[in-house]
């Protein structure tokens, strides 16, 4: 039997189990926003302090390590908020989409999202980031591929929608001198075909984030390696998720700005010291994924990265520079400058 064969056959018997995250999820949403509701009216009898509400699309907030923790440990309420989530938020368009509907009053995105809607001038500030990037670049261990360089004029497969895994990889290909757009064939690729479009050398890489990421290296780690990543070099400490406000909750509710930063700051720090707990917090979520197998993944992320003020606007032209490196901006782009408009500087 050919090497492919079985592997893929492998892989057929874990299927279910790594693509059942999504129907799952939905469940688990629903179960989180009741129990995150509920937590907070309880909450609000102990305290005299009356609870501002922010409304906020955060795409699979069921599924995202820091909301979790964040709401089981209460720090939205003991910060005298009352956060609500927007419902019927999957994706990041669904949360733009709010957003300029003044439907909800913030949002979690990339910056890989954020920027270009910036540009175009989306009323809004960042605020505060929510988490480092866990994009995965995986070939197969069969195949002569040691370098980035490497992969000029071969196939790359990312799953659909996976515009921002695009992104991160084009920006590393083009600091190796690959024109992403000329020398890279790019396969769109439905998520339970990654794998096995990969081991039949269909395709040389895939690119795609955690948990997908994990899971398949985890399933084929015989067949897979991690060629980069965002886990490594200086995109250990680079945010990718950031949480901004509109501009009319900013001028009308200007005293609630500092309270939303801290607490995310402050589940930001209890994840990175309890990554056990937090483990055991998206069991649920993350089904059938074990706590022992979410434990793994997350030891093998980045952690604590929730930037504000100089901090985060310095990561903000970071990008800024990278979207000119790949002619998404033009280069007369005064990347600090624009950066230190797109932030809110939080007062400490």
């Amino acid at each position: 039997m050919s090497s492919y064969k079985q592997s893929h056959q492998n892989f057929v018997k874990r299927r279910k189990t790594i693509f059942s995250l999504a129907s799952m999820g939905m469940l688990a949403g629903a179960g989180l926003y009741s129990y995150t509701l509920k937590n907070e009216r309880k909450l609000s009898k102990k305290t005299s302090v009356p609870l501002q509400t922010v409304r906020i699309a955060w795409p699979h907030s069921h599924q995202d390590a820091l909301f979790n923790v964040a709401c089981a440990n209460n720090f939205f309420v003991k910060n005298s908020l009352n956060v609500q989530l927007s419902p019927q938020i999957q994706t990041s368009q669904d949360a733009l989409n709010a957003f300029k509907a003044n439907k909800c009053d913030a949002i979690v995105m990339s910056a890989l999202d954020w920027i270009p809607e910036l540009i175009s001038g989306l009323k809004g500030k960042l605020l505060v980031g929510t988490g480092g990037s866990n994009f995965r670049l995986l070939v197969s261990k069969h195949r002569r591929i040691d370098r980035l360089a490497d992969l000029n004029k071969l196939k790359i497969a990312v799953g659909p929608g996976g515009q921002k895994e695009k992104l991160f990889l084009s920006i590393l290909l083009r600091r190796k001198g690959i024109n992403p757009d000329q020398n890279i064939s790019w396969i769109e690729t439905e998520e339970k075909e990654l794998l096995p479009t990969l081991l039949s050398n269909r395709v040389q890489a895939i690119i795609t984030s955690d948990p997908l990421a994990w899971q398949i290296l985890t399933a084929a780690k015989k067949q897979l390696y991690e060629l980069a990543g965002s886990q490594t070099g200086s995109w250990s400490v680079r945010i990718n998720y950031v949480l901004g406000v509109s501009d009319h909750f900013l001028n009308n509710y200007p005293d609630t700005i500092s309270p939303l930063a801290k607490s995310i700051r402050m589940a930001s720090m209890w994840q990175k010291n309890n990554l056990k707990k937090t483990s055991d917090l998206l069991t649920e979520s993350l089904k059938p994924m074990s706590s022992q197998d979410i434990l793994l993944m997350l030891q093998h992320q980045n952690q604590n990265i929730a930037p504000i003020n100089n901090k985060l606007w310095e990561q903000i032209a970071q990008y800024l520079d990278e979207f000119k490196l790949l002619n998404l901006l033009p280069m007369s782009l005064n990347s600090a400058k624009t950066a230190r408009q797109f932030c809110y500087t939080i007062k400490t």
